[in-house]
């Protein structure tokens, strides 16, 4: 597929990705295709923390480092399930995992990496079937406010402009 450049703020070209690429990163179109290994790689993350939290991981419950990393991970898990901030959930939680040493033991690390890497590029559309199909128009993009912070300059600007009245 051929790439078009697009001007960029500063007037210079920027490539643009391929189609197929824009697609399978951006279009809600292939969420279900997300939503399998978004639920099995949570499952996992929850599944390999409980075992860690509970005495039946490795060393790093005894160096004292266990126990939060453990935490964590089944936290990253169960936002992985909900589709609650997937992307940085599939992040966090891929280091966690790494730090653990947890998911080498229940799946082969390579696949992991590349579900955690493809999860983390597909955060805007990974979590559509879950709660990031409201919450990330809420909470807003990098690039732009949601929701709940667009009206927020607003009701300062009132209550400001109030008292000086």
């Amino acid at each position: 597929m051929e790439q078009h450049p697009t001007e960029a703020a500063e007037g210079g070209a920027v490539p643009r990705d391929p189609d197929l690429v824009q697609e399978l990163l951006a279009s809600v179109r292939f969420a279900p295709l997300w939503l399998g290994p978004r639920v099995v790689l949570g499952w996992f993350w929850l599944e390999a923390g409980w075992s860690q939290r509970h005495g039946r991981g490795g060393a790093a419950i005894a160096a004292g480092f266990g126990e939060p990393l453990a935490v964590g991970l089944m936290l990253a898990g169960i936002a992985l399930i909900l589709g609650v901030l997937t992307g940085p959930a599939a992040f966090s939680g891929g280091f966690l995992s790494s730090s653990l040493a947890a998911a080498s033991v229940v799946l082969p690390s390579a696949l992991v990496f590349a579900t955690v890497v493809w999860l983390t590029l597909t955060w805007k559309t990974a979590g559509w079937i879950g709660i990031d199909r409201w919450l990330l128009p809420a909470l807003g993009m990098p690039w732009r406010s949601g929701e709940l912070f667009e009206a927020w300059p607003q009701r300062e600007r009132r209550r400001r402009n109030g008292r000086q009245s």
